[in-house]
C-alpha cells in the first residue's frame, strides 16, 4: 500500500514538473527575423519584425531601437504581460518619422530585443538580441533640366533633357495618370538622361508634366517641366450603325475574342464598342511597355503611298442606331484608304513586336522604332511579318481590308508612345521632328553603345525575340 502511495506521489511530481517544464522552462531565446527589410531607409523608415518564443513560454517584451554613433533613438516598445497576452509569437511593424526623430545621415543600426516570462535554472531572464545594419538617407535625388520650353498641343510629343544624380535608381516623366519611361546611358555623359513624353488628348491645357525620380531610399524629387500647351479642337463625326454591320461584325469579333454572342445585337455591339475597345487599348499597352532603348527610325516617318484621309487623329465619335445616338468613343488614330488589299508599308525602320489578331482594330501589326515609339497597322486582310522580325520604311507588313471593327477596306494608322496614341501628323512632319526630336538628341555627344544598329541586332536586345 505504501508502495503505491509512493509511486503515485512520485508520478505526481513528476507530473507537476513536467508541466512547469512545459509551460515555464523554454529551450532557448525567441527567435527575431526581420521581413523585406532595406538596406537603405529614407525619410520614414518601416519595418516588420517577426518574434516568436521557443517552446511555450509567452512573449513578454519587445522593444525596437535605432542606433546612430553613440545616438540612441527608440522606436517602438511592446509590453505584452501588460496587456495580459499569452502569444507565442507577434508581428510587429514598426513606422517611423526618422527626419522628425532627428536621425542623423549615415549608417546605423535597427536593434530588436524580446523577452518572455519563462523560468530559468540560473536565475535571471534569458533575451534575445538581433542587429540590422543599415544606411539612413533623407535626401532625394537631384534633377537638373537640360531643355527649355516646350511648346506642345494637345495629343502632342516633346522630348525632354536633364541631368539625374547617381543615387536616382527610377525616373520617369508623369502627365497626370500617365507614366513614360526615362532612358539613360544614351549618351557619353552617364548623368544626362531622356524621355519622350506626350501631353494625351483626353486631357486640358493646364496639365502639367513633371520628371519624377527615386532613390534607393525611397526619397523622390519631382521638377515641372516648362511646357506651354496649346488647345486643339478635334473633329467631330457621326456615324451611323445599321442592322446589316451589326450583323457582319459583332459575331466577328467576339467570336475572335472568345466571347459570346448576344442575341440582342445592339446590346453586342455596344460591349464591341466599349469593353472590346477597352481591352484593345490595355492590351497595347501591355505590348508596347517595352522598347529599344535607341531609335530605331531613320529619318522622318513616311504616310502610306497614294492613301487618302477617311478621317483624322481622336475624331470625336457619335455612333447613331435607328436615329438615336447610342455611344460616343473617340477614334484614335488616322484611318487611310486607297485600293482594296493594297499593301500596307511600315512607316520606319523597327521591328514588329505583335502581329495577330486585336479585338476592334482586327488583324494588326505594331512595329516598334525605339525609344517608346511604336506604329501600329489595323484592320488588315493578311499579315505579312512575323514578330521579332526587321523591317525597313517602306517594307510591306500585309494588305489592308476591313477586319475589326471596320465598315470598309481601309488601313487603321496609329503612333503610340508606350501605348499612348499621339498624333500621327507631328512624325509625319520633317521641321517637327527636326526641332522636336532630332535637335535634342543630337545636342549631346552620343554615348558609343547608343551607335546605330542593325534593327535585327536592336530586336533581339530590345524584345528578346529569335530572328526569323
Amino acid at each position: 500500500m505504501k508502495r503505491i502511495v509512493l509511486v503515485g506521489l512520485v508520478a505526481l511530481v513528476a507530473l507537476i514538473v513536467a508541466t512547469v517544464w512545459w509551460i515555464k522552462l523554454e529551450p532557448g531565446p525567441p527567435s527575431i527575423v526581420f521581413e523585406n527589410a532595406k538596406d537603405v531607409v529614407g525619410r520614414s523608415g518601416s519595418w516588420d519584425i517577426d518574434v516568436r518564443a521557443k517552446g511555450h513560454p509567452a512573449l513578454r517584451t519587445i522593444d525596437v531601437r535605432l542606433r546612430s554613433g553613440e545616438q540612441v533613438f527608440p522606436l517602438q516598445a511592446v509590453d505584452l504581460s501588460a496587456e495580459g497576452s499569452r502569444e507565442t509569437e507577434r508581428r510587429v511593424h514598426v513606422e517611423a518619422d526618422l527626419v522628425g526623430a532627428g536621425v542623423p545621415q549615415g549608417p546605423a543600426q535597427l536593434e530588436v530585443t524580446a523577452t518572455t516570462d519563462a523560468w530559468h535554472l540560473f536565475g535571471g531572464t534569458r533575451e534575445a538580441r538581433e542587429t540590422r545594419n543599415l544606411t539612413i538617407d533623407t535626401v532625394p535625388p537631384r534633377i537638373d533640366l537640360l531643355t527649355t520650353q516646350h511648346n506642345m498641343r494637345l495629343g502632342g510629343t516633346a522630348l525632354a533633357l536633364f541631368r539625374l544624380s547617381p543615387d536616382a535608381v527610377d525616373a520617369e516623366v508623369v502627365v497626370g495618370d500617365y507614366t513614360f519611361p526615362v532612358v539613360r546611358g544614351y549618351f557619353a555623359d552617364p548623368a544626362v538622361a531622356l524621355a519622350l513624353f506626350a501631353v494625351p488628348q483626353n486631357m486640358s491645357v493646364d496639365a502639367r508634366p513633371v520628371v519624377r525620380a527615386v532613390d534607393a531610399a525611397g526619397n523622390t524629387q519631382e521638377v515641372g517641366l516648362p511646357v506651354l500647351i496649346k488647345d486643339h479642337k478635334f473633329p467631330e463625326r457621326q456615324l451611323t450603325i445599321d442592322d446589316a454591320f451589326m450583323q457582319r461584325k459583332v459575331p466577328e469579333i467576339l467570336t475572335a475574342m472568345h466571347k459570346p454572342v448576344p442575341a440582342d445585337l445592339k446590346a453586342g455591339y455596344l460591349s464591341v464598342n466599349r469593353d472590346v475597345r477597352r481591352e484593345s487599348e490595355e492590351r497595347l499597352r501591355a505590348i508596347t511597355a517595352r522598347s529599344a532603348d535607341h531609335p530605331l527610325w531613320t529619318g522622318v516617318f513616311r504616310r502610306q503611298s497614294n492613301a487618302a484621309p477617311m478621317s483624322a487623329f481622336a475624331d470625336r465619335r457619335s455612333y447613331l442606331y435607328n436615329g438615336e445616338v447610342i455611344d460616343r468613343q473617340t477614334h484614335l488614330g488616322y484611318d487611310l484608304a486607297s485600293l482594296r488589299n493594297a499593301p500596307v508599308e511600315a512607316t520606319q525602320d523597327g521591328v514588329v513586336v505583335f502581329a495577330d489578331y486585336l479585338g476592334i482594330y482586327g488583324n494588326t501589326v505594331v512595329v516598334d522604332h525605339g525609344l517608346g515609339i511604336f506604329s501600329l497597322y489595323g484592320h488588315l486582310s493578311s499579315i505579312g511579318v512575323q514578330p521579332g522580325q526587321a523591317v525597313r520604311a517602306g517594307d510591306s507588313l500585309g494588305q489592308t481590308g476591313e477586319t475589326g471593327l471596320a465598315g470598309g477596306d481601309h488601313l487603321h494608322f496609329s503612333i503610340m508612345l508606350h501605348g499612348v496614341h499621339v498624333d500621327p501628323v507631328e512624325w509625319w512632319d520633317p521641321l517637327w521632328m527636326r526641332d522636336h526630336v532630332a535637335a535634342g538628341l543630337n545636342s549631346q555627344p552620343r554615348a558609343q553603345s547608343a551607335a546605330a544598329e542593325p534593327a535585327a541586332e536592336a530586336a533581339a536586345d530590345a524584345h528578346g525575340e529569335a530572328q526569323p
